[in-house]
C-alpha cells in the first residue's frame, strides 16, 4: 500500500480563492492522502466553504475551523498536529495544485529513504494582470544537495517555495515550525528538516501555481518578513554552529537585499539607512568589492542629495541599482 500523505492548507480571509485551492487538493490523483485544512479564525467566509468541503468529502478532507487567529506560523503547526502521514505537503489558501504533484513527490522520496524534502518549479502569476506570469524554480541554492549548506549561505529565497514542498514526517522538527518566528518561518523549517546530512532535491514540471495579489503577506507585513529574517539569522548562529560561515555571508545579503526590496517598494528612507549601515561593515567590504564601490561611490557623490528633504536624488533615480531594477 503507497503510504499515507498529509496535505495541509492554511487559510485566513481567502474566501475568493479557497474553494479552488481546496479541490486541486482532493483532485490529486493520489489516493492515500488526507487534506486538512486549518484555518485562522476568517471572517469573510472562508470557514463555511470549508466546511461545505468537509460534507462532500468526508472521507478525504479534515477541516480546522473556529479557533482562534495564531498568524501563520501558529496556523501551520495547528494543522501539523492533525498530520499523520509518512509524508507531509502543504499549500496556501490562494494557491492551486497542478495534477500530479503529489505522485511525483512520493515517487521520489520513496526512492531513497535518505530523501527528507522534495520540491518542484511554480508558475506565478499576477491577479489583474493574465498576461503577466512566471516560472520560479530553485534558486540560488541549486535544484539539489546534501545538508542545508546552500540554503543557509543563500538566504530566505534560496531553495524552492513553500507550497511546492513535501517533506519526510520523520524529519518534522517535534516543535514544528519555530513560533519565535510568527510571519515567515518556514525558511528555518526548511533548514531543520534537512540540518546537516539530508538528501534534498525536486522533481521536472510545474506542479502549482502561486497567485500573487494585494493580500500576500509578502505585500502587507514586509517589516515583520525583514525581522523575521533576522531573527533566524540570529537563531541559526546559536542552533547551527557548522553552518557559522554560511550565516555571515547570508547576513550580509540579506541586509543588501532587503534595501533593494524596501527601494522597489518606495520605501526609499529605509533603504539609504541599510545601505548606509553597510558601508561601515567590513565583511560587506571583502564579500562583495562591486557593490561596496558601488555605495561607497554613491554616498560620496550624493549623500546630500538624498538626505535633503526634496529627496532629489530619489527623483532623478538612484544610480547603484540601476542594473538590477526590474524592467
Amino acid at each position: 500500500m503507497k503510504p499515507l500523505v498529509s496535505h495541509f492548507i492554511i487559510s485566513y480571509n481567502e474566501v475568493e480563492f479557497i474553494g479552488e485551492a481546496i479541490q486541486s487538493a482532493i483532485d490529486q490523483d493520489y489516493g492515500n492522502l488526507e487534506v486538512i485544512v486549518a484555518d485562522d479564525g476568517s471572517t469573510d467566509g472562508t470557514q463555511d466553504v470549508i466546511l461545505e468541503f468537509a460534507k462532500k468529502y468526508p472521507q478525504r478532507l479534515i477541516p480546522v475551523v473556529g479557533g482562534p487567529n495564531l498568524g501563520i506560523t501558529g496556523n501551520c503547526n495547528r494543522a501539523l498536529r492533525h498530520c499523520r502521514g509518512k509524508y507531509i505537503s502543504c499549500q496556501g489558501g490562494d494557491d492551486v495544485l497542478l495534477p500530479g504533484k503529489i505522485s511525483r513527490q512520493v515517487e521520489w522520496l520513496e526512492a531513497d529513504q535518505r530523501r527528507v524534502l522534495c520540491g518542484h518549479d511554480v508558475r506565478v502569476i499576477y491577479m489583474g494582470s493574465p498576461d503577466k506570469e512566471y516560472i520560479q524554480g530553485a534558486g540560488k541554492a541549486g535544484r539539489c544537495g546534501v545538508g542545508a549548506s546552500k540554503i543557509v549561505r543563500e538566504g530566505v529565497i534560496s531553495t524552492y517555495v513553500g507550497t511546492s514542498l513535501m517533506w519526510s514526517a520523520s524529519a518534522n522538527p517535534e516543535t514544528g515550525f519555530d513560533n519565535r518566528l510568527p510571519v515567515a518561518a518556514d525558511w528555518k523549517h526548511i533548514i531543520n528538516i534537512i540540518g546537516t546530512d539530508g538528501i534534498w532535491g525536486g522533481i521536472d514540471g510545474v506542479y502549482a501555481v502561486y497567485r500573487k495579489h494585494s493580500n500576500n503577506i509578502t505585500m502587507t507585513a514586509l517589516d515583520k518578513i525583514t525581522i523575521d529574517v533576522y531573527r533566524t539569522l540570529s537563531i541559526l548562529k546559536s542552533e547551527y554552529k557548522c553552518y557559522r560561515e554560511e550565516i555571515r555571508y547570508c547576513m550580509v545579503e540579506a541586509i543588501y537585499s532587503m534595501a533593494k526590496m524596501y527601494f522597489r517598494k518606495g520605501l526609499h528612507a529605509k533603504a539609504i539607512r541599510i545601505l548606509k549601515r553597510l558601508l561601515f561593515y567590513s565583511k560587506f567590504r571583502h564579500q562583495n568589492v562591486s557593490k561596496y564601490k558601488l555605495i561607497k561611490y554613491t554616498f560620496k557623490n550624493y549623500t546630500k542629495m538624498a538626505f535633503s528633504s526634496n529627496n532629489t536624488l530619489l527623483k532623478r533615480g538612484y544610480p547603484m541599482f540601476k542594473d538590477e531594477m526590474p524592467s
